[in-house]
């Protein structure tokens, strides 16, 4: 017996990366420096009950011929992680938020995509085109100048659509469900960090609508509805963890 506890233990002096390697396994897989993309983050997942894959997908729309594999990728380099495609009353669009926290509009090939609203109000300040230019001519230069620094931190193109963007999030927002009302022709947004807003016809500077339902407050709002009697619906995806 003792023969063989000594050739275990020269047998683990004789290979000590193995020992290493183990150790090196744990530290990944429990990550106690938290130094993963995971880290410090209290997970704990709830239950569901939801209808069998198959039961929910034996009626859902297909496509038998594929006509998505004839898809091509537009706008490429233009827009950065365009969500909701929506359309206006008179057609018009479409619309689309981006990860750089504004929502634009499909102008037509000569004038392509442009700034429709914006959500945070750290983008203020890009107000100017809509609502300073009938004022002094400082206050417009002082606007743009504070647009330019805004533009900065959020609009970085395919930047806007990575890890380096994460953390000017909160700050510039992040919209995520677009949907019109057809009878006033305010564009109602989802935004993940901001909750509702809310922008007329022609633009601007969306106004925040109430963050909290039933006392408790909207950690992130993902997609909207507006029912033709004015309700709006909205999914929030967690009560519990927000975007970040």
């Amino acid at each position: 017996m003792e023969k063989k506890v000594l050739c275990k233990e020269d047998g683990l002096l004789r290979r000590p990366w193995l020992f290493f390697l183990a150790l090196a396994f744990g530290l990944v897989f429990m990550d106690p420096f938290h130094l993963g993309p995971l880290g410090g983050h209290d997970y704990r997942p709830v239950k569901h009950d939801i209808a069998p894959y198959d039961q929910v997908m034996q009626h859902w729309p297909r496509d038998g011929r594929s006509r998505l594999r004839f898809g091509r990728l537009e706008f490429v380099d233009e827009v950065f992680g365009p969500e909701s495609l929506e359309f206006d009353a008179q057609g018009r669009g479409p619309y689309a938020g981006l990860a750089d926290g504004r929502v634009v509009r499909w102008m037509g090939e000569s004038i392509r995509w442009k700034t429709f609203a914006l959500v945070s109000p750290n983008w203020y300040t890009f107000s100017a085109p809509f609502s300073c230019l009938n004022r002094a001519s400082q206050v417009t230069l002082n606007a743009v100048r504070t647009y330019e620094r805004s533009e900065k931190v959020c609009a970085n193109g395919v930047e806007s659509t990575t890890a380096k963007q994460h953390k000017h999030e909160k700050l510039c927002g992040r919209p995520l469900g677009l949907r019109f009302d057809k009878t006033s022709g305010k564009l109602y947004i989802a935004d993940a960090y901001l909750g509702l807003a809310a922008v007329g016809h022609h633009g601007g500077v969306a106004t925040l609508l109430p963050t909290h339902v039933q006392g408790r407050p909207v950690l992130f709002a993902n997609d909207l509805d507006v029912h033709r009697n004015g309700s709006i619906f909205f999914t929030d995806t967690s009560s519990r963890y927000s975007r970040r």
